[in-house]
């Protein structure tokens, strides 16, 4: 039996002014209750990750896993799933929300320690208890003894060499293959702990680590010389002392490595999604006001927010960013409006030239159609593999065609011709509609509710009677909403508000619903 091994020292650092309340009461809430648990790696970076900015990597023993998914249920904190090609065993993901400030945190939950290279991490090392034992408290949260981060530190840093890395360290002009980031966090916890305790840990765990390896790649790294050689040896001798503990064969590890590696290749049809992603799937949400009530700027927001984690995506449905055969269209559109001109002072307003004109705004608004529901049907599917979908500036009548018809963002020739026109025209008319009709309401709906005297302060170019115009159809769209459509998830915002109190209102309720 292995000796158990005990904690060197007592820290003495007190938690970060600035750390989420949210990930404090999470500690608190482990320490509640009594369970064993360490941040098991990146300790030099701990205050960062009590902050947020940063993963929370958790080693939480095993036996304990269904009281503490209890704990993490009861602070509101939701599992996610990795990325295709980053899940393995033992394994958890989850997202917390800091109520307070509207900040993500992530815990990366390791209920074995696997380890090793991207994508296929295939060691698992049997030291589990052995971090647990060692726990002792930094920032008010368990960490391990410095020196067992230490010699796991060494292991990762050692199974991650790759052939590239030995050619950087031999040729003079190369970085070096241990990335600066490694040797910085190698110096910090040289000096939270000393050679002979190293020693000593290392002579307690030998059945599963040689000591003269650990010892060797060290003495090599603190020089801060390259020594490319030495440490591929060194890494080849690691992958033979641990094929105990792989959890597949190498040529299979390998397999796989190269088969995520090319997978994520920019120029393929269809790379997987690279992100965390819901467990009860995707969403899509649609976000909806008034000139000035910041869709735009808020869409922005979200995407910045969430996608610092999840896989999201935003599909903008205005006609700001047309299609190129929309804008070529509308150049033609513009062309023969100046030859209609023309033509009216000659032959008078009514002339051949105006039908030519209405001909070209049609094609041109079937065409601004066109480009909307492409973007719709590209978010939806986003939406079906797992992926969060915002949409800016959802067309009203795929929501409300008693309400929304022809208004803001959505179908135009209905409004412009009616049934009125040659047959041309009632066709255009007809696949302008068909397209918004296969557009359907999203599965959540965020109305921002502003004042026509707030969107003039902050579009002051805008024209007074367009501006109330679109403010009076909000309303009467959230009273529609209320009243009438149950099945809508809908969330309804004062955008009169600072954009920073409308946004942190905002990601309070997205998070109820993620």
């Amino acid at each position: 039996m292995l000796t158990k091994l005990m904690p060197t020292q007592e820290f003495t650092m007190i938690s970060p002014l600035n750390e989420l309340a949210g990930v404090r009461k999470l500690f608190d809430a482990l320490a509640l209750n009594n369970i064993r648990y360490c941040h098991w790696k990146s300790n030099l970076r701990l205050e960062r990750s009590l902050l947020g900015k940063t993963d929370l990597d958790l080693l939480v023993q095993r036996e304990q896993s269904s009281i503490f998914r209890q704990a993490l249920i009861e602070q509101n904190i939701k599992p996610v799933h990795a990325a295709t090609g980053r899940h393995y065993p033992a394994v958890e993901n989850y997202l917390g929300f800091d109520e307070a400030t509207g900040a993500l945190f992530h815990l990366h939950v390791h209920y074995q320690l696997v380890l090793g290279e991207q994508f296929v991490k295939n060691y698992r090392l049997p030291l589990e208890n052995h971090f647990l034992d060692s726990a002792q408290a930094s920032y008010g949260v368990n960490v391990p003894a410095p020196e067992l981060e230490l010699i796991v530190l060494s292991i990762r840093i050692l199974l991650k060499y790759r052939g590239r890395d030995l050619l950087r360290d031999m040729l003079p002009y190369r970085s070096t293959g241990i990335s600066a980031d490694f040797r910085k966090e190698i110096q910090w916890l040289m000096e939270q702990t000393s050679r002979d305790r190293i020693s000593q840990t290392l002579t307690q765990i030998s059945e599963i680590v040689p000591a003269d390896l650990i010892e060797a790649f060290l003495d090599s790294a603190m020089t801060g010389r390259k020594a490319g050689l030495k440490l591929y040896i060194l890494r080849n001798r690691l992958r033979r002392t641990l094929s105990l503990f792989q959890r597949t064969n190498p040529l299979v590890a390998l397999m796989h490595y190269f088969g995520e590696m090319w997978s994520r290749r920019k120029f393929l049809r269809t790379s997987p999604i690279t992100k965390m992603t819901l467990p009860a799937g995707g969403l899509t949400l649609a976000v909806i006001g008034a000139d000035g009530a910041g869709k735009s700027t808020l869409c922005t927001a979200l995407l910045r927010w969430l996608s610092w984690k999840l896989d999201v995506h935003v599909y903008y449905l205005g006609s700001k960013q047309p299609s190129k055969r929309s804008s070529f269209l509308y150049s033609i559109y513009r062309m023969s409006r100046s030859g209609y001109r023309v033509a009216a002072k000659i032959f008078g307003e009514k002339n051949f030239m105006g039908n030519v004109q209405d001909f070209f705004l049609s094609l041109h608004y079937v065409s601004l159609g066109h480009d909307r529901h492409q973007r719709y049907l590209a978010g939806v599917k986003k939406a079906m593999a797992g992926s969060v979908v915002i949409f800016d500036r959802y067309p009203l009548e795929a929501i409300s065609s008693q309400i929304g018809l022809g208004q803001m963002d959505g179908s135009k020739l209905h409004t412009l011709f009616g049934n009125s026109g040659g047959i041309v025209t009632r066709m255009l008319v007809k696949a302008e509609k068909a397209l918004y009709d296969k557009i359907r309401p999203p599965d959540y709906l965020t109305l921002l509710n502003v004042s026509p005297a707030v969107s003039l302060q902050r579009k002051p170019d805008h024209k007074r009677e367009v501006v109330e115009a679109k403010s009076q159809l909000i309303g009467q769209l959230a009273g529609w909403v209320e009243s009438e459509a149950k099945d809508l998830q809908s969330i309804h915002l004062d955008a009169n508000l600072p954009f920073e109190e409308v946004f942190l209102q905002l990601r309070r309720k997205i998070w109820e619903i993620l």
